[in-house]
This record gives C-alpha cells, structure tokens and sequence, in this order.
C-alpha cells in the first residue's frame, strides 16, 4: 500500500468520529446543564413556598429571594438564566385544597384566617438546547412545594399586625 495515497484517509476518519466525539461531549454537558436547572428549580419552588409559609403574605419581596436574588433586585434570576418572578406562581390554599380568595383579607373566614397551607409553582419553564447542530427547546414538567402555613408573618396574638420586614 502506497503510505502517499493513505495520508487523506486519517483525516477523513479524524472528521467523522471527532464530529460524533464532540456531539456526544456537548450533550454530556448539555444533560449536566438540566440537571442543574430541574435541580435549581426544585429549589426556587421549596425556598419559596418556606418564605411565603413564615413571611407577610402581602410581601412582594418572598418570589425575588426565591429565585436567588438579592431583596430589591428585580430582574432576572442571577442562577438560573430566564426564570424570573412572573414565572412563579404563589397560591394560599384552605385546609380542603382550594385556593383562598382573598388572602389580604384579614378578618373574614374566607380570608387569611382560612389559608392552612402556602403553595409555589413553577409551570411552563423552557429549556433551551445548545448542542452545535440540534438546537431546540423543550418545557419541562410543572415543579410544585406545598407545605403548611406557619407564622404568615404575624403573631400569635389576635389583632397583632407587625411591620413588614425583609425575609
């Protein structure tokens, strides 16, 4: 065999098995990147169900330090690229599950008075793929905490109604 006419094959093998080598590194990397994002997002709904179950239920700020952000920053999650707080969705729930009305209402049966357990959920969220060449973008399942109530943000006396503070 003439060693001359052989040296074009190497690099053709080269560019075969190198694209499928590379292929299969990226979505190595690509699976390690969802895992971190199904992980992260499990996080983001129990970190948060836990501030809306021990924070004041009229406290803006309990889905900003859910998704890792500092108290006042709004944008954003500076973990997990694109999750920001209108993709979480805060539901007080009854002691039958359904949703309370009104949970500002602080007198009526119907109202805070009724909420026995704080829900938080993250629905919709899209993943994006970057292997060079299989671009795509799927949504992953619905994460969901629920957990009881605790303090809400109040006192154990009737009546009590402290000052908001950050959580």
């Amino acid at each position: 065999m003439n060693a001359k006419r052989m040296s074009g094959v190497y690099v053709v093998e080269f560019a075969i098995i190198g694209s499928l080598l590379f292929v299969l590194l990226f979505g190595v990397l690509e699976m390690g990147r969802l895992y971190f994002t199904v992980n992260g997002l499990d996080e983001v709904v129990r970190r948060g169900a836990r501030l809306a179950a021990v924070c004041d239920i009229r406290d803006e700020r309990i889905l900003r330090r859910a998704i890792f952000n500092d108290i006042n920053n709004s944008g954003a999650s500076s973990l997990i690229g694109s999750l920001e707080t209108a993709d979480l969705n805060l539901i007080y729930l009854d002691e039958n599950g359904a949703v309370v009305a009104s949970p500002d209402d602080l007198i009526s049966a119907n109202g805070f008075r009724a909420i026995r357990y704080v829900q938080l959920r993250v629905s919709d969220f899209p993943f994006e793929l970057l292997i060079p060449g299989f671009r795509g973008m799927f949504t992953l399942p619905v994460f969901r905490s629920t957990i009881p109530r605790e303090s809400l943000g109040r006192h154990a006396e009737d009546g009590v109604v402290p000052e908001i503070t950050p959580c």
